[in-house]
């Protein structure tokens, strides 16, 4: 027996050496790959994409490569000016843009992707079923704890993820709101992020929202119904832990809620409110959403890696959650998974008759996520 057991750990070493042999290798083939056709690897990371699905929109690329909108529309001009991507318009949509892929991706892809891919199959040819089933089953676990690993870093990068505590009497606060007369929809947008926001539905407002906040005030621009928050500048740790916001939005008007550039700690109770789409870009931790009842198909994205998350809808309400670049930890209602990789897709069991539904979608990897009924 202990001979045996002897024998599993070292296979078990050998395991992970091959392991990072393997990925030391793939590194040193992109490296290659990239100083053969003159591109960098950001730009290969989104060539490989495109040979893989062949057309895809611009936001779609950046939620799967993780880059933000901007980064990705500079790729973009660099690809079409290398002959690597076209970007046209989408024919059943014309105001959207599609980036559909070359002769010249395909032709590296082909090159590259097909021929690793060739090799591999030869590889596994006469494998058993079982013997594959472990194979693949051990590959998305080792994946699953990568990308949960993405997530958490990525997130913790985010702002207000480190530093210290504010010294005593650091703060200061300051108090925003704006008129409700003539608008028809709300829309909140951070642009650059935030931490410690608390976000609630106030029936009793006279006003589209109110806002206060401690520590350095963002810049506030309202047009219409949209209401944006800009941070003035780039903080230091210590300005993210001495900082805090509290909107109060008016429940007479439907609302689209969008978080870019990464939220830490954010509690959200939107039981009062009509909620027509939630966005959360850039990377999310400690987060805490309680969403009314849904009218419609109402979409939840919460993008660029998700760690410490958790939805709660009203019991009864329908809904779907999507996971793309892997997941740790998740749990779905009833339903639980480990160190999961790829895309994993779980739902609730009437979502596909239900006209009232929440469609949730995480990219960028996903750790410590709970979508449960209330």
């Amino acid at each position: 027996m202990k001979k045996d057991e002897d024998q599993g750990f070292a296979l078990i070493d050998e395991l992970s050496a091959e392991l990072d042999e393997l990925r030391r290798a793939g590194d040193q083939l992109d490296e290659a790959v990239a100083l053969r056709f003159g591109l960098n690897r950001t730009d290969l990371r989104c060539l490989g994409i495109l040979y893989r699905r062949g057309r895809v929109t611009a936001g779609e690329l950046a939620d799967e490569s993780g880059l933000t909108p901007g980064a990705i529309t500079t790729v973009l001009d660099r690809l079409e000016r290398g002959g690597y991507a076209n970007r046209v318009a989408d024919p059943a949509d014309r105001r959207r843009v599609l980036v559909v892929s070359t002769v010249a991706t395909r032709e590296i892809g082909a090159r590259v992707q097909g021929e690793v891919e060739l090799a591999t199959r030869r590889a596994l040819d006469g494998r058993s079923a079982e013997e594959l089933t472990v194979i693949r089953d051990y590959l998305r676990g080792v994946r699953g704890v990568y990308e949960a690993q993405i997530a958490a870093l990525t997130v913790g990068a985010a702002p207000g993820a480190g530093g210290v505590p504010p010294e005593p009497g650091a703060t200061e606060e300051r108090q925003s709101r704006a008129p409700i007369k003539g608008v028809a929809a709300g829309r909140l947008e951070f642009t650059k992020g935030a931490a410690r926001v608390k976000l609630s539905g106030d029936p009793s407002l006279p006003d589209l929202y109110r806002a206060s906040f401690e520590g350095p005030a963002p810049e506030i621009k309202v047009s219409g119904g949209t209401v944006t928050v800009q941070q003035r500048r780039r903080f230091r740790p210590f300005d993210w832990r001495a900082q805090s916001a509290e909107f109060a939005l008016s429940t007479a008007v439907p609302w689209d809620i969008s978080l870019r550039g990464g939220m830490w700690k954010l509690t959200a109770d939107l039981r009062s409110l009509r909620l027509t789409r939630l966005e959360v870009g850039g990377g999310a931790s400690d987060i805490e959403v309680t969403l009314p009842a849904p009218v419609g198909t109402v979409p939840v994205r919460i993008s660029g890696g998700a760690s410490k998350v958790v939805l709660r809808r009203p019991k009864g309400s329908e809904a779907r959650a999507e996971v793309s670049g892997g997941a740790s930890q998740l749990v779905f209602d009833d339903q639980r998974l480990g160190a999961i990789g790829g895309r994993t897709v779980l739902g609730s069991a009437g979502f596909a008759e239900a006209t009232d539904r929440y469609e949730i979608h995480f990219t960028g990897g996903a750790s410590q996520v709970t979508v449960e009924a209330f």
